[in-house]
C-alpha cells in the first residue's frame, strides 16, 4: 500500500456498530502510520450510532462527489471492511479499476470471497473490530480511548453482547484491553440498547400482530410494511434486534423478521440458536452474514416473500414442509 495514491476505507451499505468501528480504528491506524487514507460510505451512519463517531470524520460518496467529482478519487486503494462483496459497498464501487485490483477485504463473515489476493479475512474471528485490532497489535501501535469506544462497540454488537458462538477467550481478552483504555462500558450499552425513540415500541406492537409460526412451530416469524414504519416515523434501522426476541421461547429454532422496504423489495434478517445453520437459506437469495445471524433483500412483495422463504428456511434446518404455515393463535 505504500505506493498507493491514497486511501479510502468503506465498509457495507447500512453501516452497523463493528463496521464503523472497524473503519474508523483503521483508518486512525493508517493517518497515525502517515498514510493518505480518509473513509467514504455509500450511506451515512444511523443516527441512534452517532456516539461512536465523537471526533472522528465520516463522509459519504455522495458529498464528496458533489464537492471534489470522482474522478479525483479514482486510483486509490479501497479498503472494503465487514464486506466482501464489491456490490454492498454501494457508489463507492465506481472507484474500483475493472479488475477490482484497487481492491483490499477486510472481513469475518462466513462465506467470504477467497479469490482477492490482497485479503485480511478470517471467519473465525467474532468481529471485524477483532481483526483491526489485530493490526494494532501487529504495527506496535496503542489505541486511545476515543478509538477504544467504537472497536468495544462493534465487537459488543456483533457478538450479540458475547453471546454468539463465535465468542472466544481471545475476544473477551480484547474487551478487557480496550475497556483498559479507560472507556466506560455503560455509555455503549446505553448508545446500542437504550437509545430508541418511542415508535420503536409501537412498531413492536404491530410485529407481534403479525406473528406465525411455521407448520412445525421450529421458525417463528413476524412482518411489517412500509407504510407503518413511515406513519411511526422511524427509519429501518429501529427494528435491529428485534428479531431476537423471537428467540425466547426454547422451541424455537429459527426466527425471522420481514420487512418491506419497497412494493416490490422485502428484507429479511434471519437469527437462529448457536447449532442451527441458517446461512444457506439467505443465500440462496443472494444474502450473507454468519451461520446464526444473516440477511437478504429479495425483489419480491412481502406476501410473496414470506411464502417463498419459510418453506426454504425450513428444509434448511431439517422441519418439514408438509402442510401449510400456521397462524399464532
Amino acid at each position: 500500500m505504500k505506493s498507493c495514491l491514497g486511501i479510502i476505507i468503506t465498509t457495507h451499505r447500512g453501516p452497523d456498530p463493528d463496521g464503523l468501528g472497524a473503519e474508523i480504528a483503521l483508518n486512525y491506524l493508517l493517518l497515525k502510520l502517515g498514510f493518505d487514507s480518509r473513509i467514504i460510505n455509500h450511506d451515512e451512519a444511523p443516527a441512534k450510532l452517532a456516539f461512536l463517531l465523537e471526533g472522528h470524520k465520516i463522509e459519504t460518496f455522495d458529498q464528496v462527489d458533489a464537492r471534489e467529482g470522482r474522478e479525483r478519487l479514482r486510483g486509490r486503494t479501497v479498503i472494503s471492511i465487514d464486506n466482501s462483496d464489491p456490490d454492498r459497498i454501494g457508489d463507492v464501487g465506481l472507484l474500483l479499476d475493472k479488475e477490482q485490483s484497487n481492491l483490499i477485504i477486510v472481513d469475518h463473515h462466513d462465506g467470504a470471497r477467497p479469490d482477492y489476493e490482497r485479503n485480511f479475512q478470517d471467519p473465525g474471528s467474532a468481529s471485524s473490530c477483532e481483526l483491526v485490532y489485530r493490526l494494532y497489535e501487529s504495527a506496535g501501535q496503542e489505541i486511545p480511548p476515543e478509538v477504544a469506544l467504537p472497536l468495544y462497540a462493534g465487537i459488543v454488537a456483533d457478538t450479540g453482547h458475547f453471546r454468539y458462538g463465535k465468542t472466544t477467550p481471545e475476544t473477551h481478552r480484547v474487551a478487557a484491553r480496550l475497556l483498559e483504555t479507560g472507556i466506560k462500558p455503560e455509555k455503549v450499552a446505553e448508545g446500542l440498547l437504550n437509545n430508541q425513540p418511542l415508535g420503536r415500541l409501537e412498531a413492536k406492537k404491530k410485529l407481534y400482530q403479525s406473528l406465525r409460526f411455521s407448520s412445525g412451530k421450529s421458525i417463528a416469524f413476524f412482518s411489517i410494511r412500509r407504510d407503518d414504519i413511515e406513519k411511526l416515523g422511524l427509519e429501518f434501522e429501529h427494528l435491529d434486534g428485534l428479531v431476537n426476541e423471537l428467540l425466547e421461547p426454547g422451541s424455537v429454532k429459527a426466527a425471522v423478521l420481514f420487512t418491506e422496504r419497497e412494493r416490490s423489495r422485502t428484507r429479511i434478517s434471519v437469527r437462529s440458536r448457536s447449532d442451527v445453520n441458517v446461512l444457506g437459506a439467505v443465500q440462496k437469495y443472494g444474502g450473507g452474514g454468519h451461520k446464526n445471524a444473516c440477511g437478504a433483500t429479495v425483489d419480491s412483495p412481502l406476501d410473496s416473500a414470506i411464502a417463498e422463504f419459510i418453506p426454504v428456511l425450513q428444509t434448511q434446518i431439517g422441519e418439514p414442509t408438509q402442510g401449510s404455515q400456521a397462524a399464532f393463535a
